[in-house]
This record gives C-alpha cells, sequence and structure tokens, in this order.
C-alpha cells in the first residue's frame, strides 16, 4: 500500500521538527554522525482518520518518559510496515515487523523503534485516544500489541486501508470505512483479551449517522455539566432509543462516552499540570471536564487509571 510521498536528502533537524510537529515528541538516532538523512514524513487525513507517512533512513526512533511530558499523548498510533524492517519495543513486549505486520502503539507509553537495511517506511494511523476509551474502555487498549501479517485481522484492516486510499469522497461511504477500521480493530483488542461479547459495528446506515452526530455533540458539549443523554436526543432531534442504538454499535451507550470524553479531559488538564503549563487545583481541572461531583470525579478516575488523580498528578506511570 505504498502511498507517494516525496523523500529528499534533508537536514536531520528538519526530520525531527516535522515529526515532532505530526506525531508527537520522539527523539531521533542517525546511523552515523551526518547531519543529514534520505527521508520525509506527508499527514493527510481520509475518511476521517489522520494517517502519518513515515520514511527514513535513521537508525531508531524512540519515545521516552521525558518526550512524553512534553505533549499531551492524544493518540494511539496503529503503524503498518510498509518496506525495509524495524524492531519495535514496548509495554516489555518486543516485535520484529517485516512489511505488512502492523502493531499498536501507545503514545503514553515509552516506545522504541530500531530500523534495519538502507531505507524504511512506515504508514501511522492515528487514533484518538477520547475516542478509543470511550469505545472500547480502558482495560482492552494496550501499546505494544502485534498483527502480523498473515493475520486474518491484518488482512482485513489493510483491505480496508486500501479502500480509504481510493475512496470517493462520498460521505457515507467515508462514514462506514471508518467505522470498518475501528470495528476491527476492536475486535483484535477483545480477541487479544479473551474478553466473549464483541459484537462487531452495526452497518445499519441511520445507526451510523446516529453515532456520529451522538458523537459529535458530546465532544462540542461534555463540558457542560447539565447534560444530559435526553437533552442530547432532544437537541438532535432523535428518539432516546435511536441514540442509544447508535452507540451499541461501537459496544458503547452514550452515558459512557460522556464520562470518557470528561474523564480524558481532566487527564489531559493534569498532565498539563504535571508538565507545569497550568498551575490550577485538581479540583478545577474535574470542573473544568464537566464533573460537578468531585467524589464521583474520583471514584471514575481511580477505575479508569488505577490510582487517585492526586496520584497520578504526583507521578503515576504506565501499567500494563
Amino acid at each position: 500500500m505504498l502511498i507517494p510521498l516525496h523523500t529528499s536528502d534533508l537536514p536531520v533537524d528538519q526530520f525531527h521538527a516535522d515529526l515532532h510537529r505530526i506525531c508527537g515528541s520522539f527523539d531521533i538516532r542517525p546511523t552515523d554522525t551526518r547531519r543529514r538523512l534520505r527521508g520525509g514524513i506527508l499527514r493527510e487525513e481520509r475518511a476521517g482518520l489522520e494517517i502519518a507517512h513515515v520514511a527514513c533512513d535513521l537508525q531508531q526512533v524512540f519515545r521516552t518518559s521525558r518526550q512524553i511530558q512534553k505533549d499531551a499523548s492524544e493518540n494511539y498510533f496503529l503503524i503498518l510496515q510498509e518496506e525495509g524492517r524495524a524492531l519495535m519495543s514496548q509495554n516489555d513486549s518486543a516485535y520484529l515487523l517485516n512489511p505488512g505486520d502492523m502493531v499498536l502503539i501507545d503514545s503514553a507509553c515509552p516506545s522504541e523503534f530500531t530500523f534495519f537495511g538502507s531505507y524504511n517506511r512506515q504508514l501511522s494511523l492515528h487514533l484518538p485516544r477520547g475516542e478509543m476509551h470511550a469505545r472500547f474502555g480502558y482495560d482492552l487498549i494496550r501499546g505494544g500489541i502485534s498483527l502480523p501479517r498473515h493475520d486474518p485481522t491484518t488482512l482485513a484492516l489493510c483491505a480496508v486501508l486500501g479502500k480509504v486510499f481510493a475512496r470517493t469522497g462520498n460521505p457515507s461511504a467515508d462514514l462506514h470505512l471508518r467505522e470498518a477500521m475501528f470495528g476491527l480493530i476492536g475486535a483484535t483488542l477483545h480477541e487479544r483479551s479473551g474478553s466473549d461479547g464483541f459484537s462487531g459495528v452495526d452497518s445499519d446506515l441511520s445507526g451510523a449517522h446516529a453515532l456520529a452526530q451522538g458523537q459529535a455533540y458530546i465532544d462540542a458539549h461534555f463540558r457542560n455539566p447539565e447534560l444530559t443523554i435526553q437533552d442530547i436526543a432532544d437537541d438532535l432531534g432523535m428518539s432516546l432509543r435511536q441514540l442509544q442504538r447508535g452507540f451499541t454499535a461501537i459496544g458503547s451507550t452514550p452515558t459512557k462516552y460522556l464520562l470518557m470524553k470528561r474523564i480524558e479531559h481532566a487527564r489531559r488538564g493534569i498532565d498539563d499540570r504535571r508538565a507545569g503549563r497550568r498551575d490550577d487545583l485538581i479540583s478545577s481541572i474535574a470542573y473544568e471536564a464537566g464533573f460537578s461531583d468531585l467524589s464521583y470525579f474520583q471514584r471514575c478516575f481511580r477505575k479508569a487509571f488505577g490510582t487517585s488523580p492526586r496520584g497520578y498528578a504526583i507521578g503515576a506511570e504506565c501499567e500494563d
């Protein structure tokens, strides 16, 4: 699935800056002391999906705890190795990626790619952290999950990506392609967890539109502490049952999605507090995220992250 990407001989510092701008704060290690490399980075959006194409002849690209503190760790990365070979390490797992292999990376945990061969190309699908947790919860998602190229799910994901790049720009088709992508990711997460009951993604068009409208409304209004699910349905001109049916397509409910959006907003605020980008109280961050009950906020936060908001603020680390 090689996509035309302009590569050139460019300064290492320029590539590093482009990588930071598109993918987040990563450090790089050239193969020698040279100041230039062959490579390039392209970001595009297709079918509502943010995709980065990265090509380089570096020795390593890695993300440490120090780099993580420099940005908000907004995404999970589903990475497809397109050319060359790379050894990926995260969460005590290590996989050798050959062309066609995929791996799911958590930007909130340290990771490392060591490249082999003279040239490497990767496609990186950026999956919003808030949406991933709203769809699949916190228990299923873990960085460092490999999807070998011969796995049926990997083949299906590549097939959907092929459709994404061949799309005609039809909004309904784009919506279904995006949902198909998340459905396959969810199926993989459930399969790896050993849990039962994953029903897949409902292909009903009206349900897909209800889901898209409901998510967009919650994304825009979740910080309103008075917001109710009935308010959302009323404002969107649909019944409560229609709205709820839309969210069953991703194995969630409007209530769960609203809670996850608030929890994610609060987590990002606490991350900023830890990094010195803000100095307000944790309670203020909770109220800003739409919580009106601090005890409820603390219970929800502990359930999601395994520690209290205050414990997270003083240096909680990623756990398996």
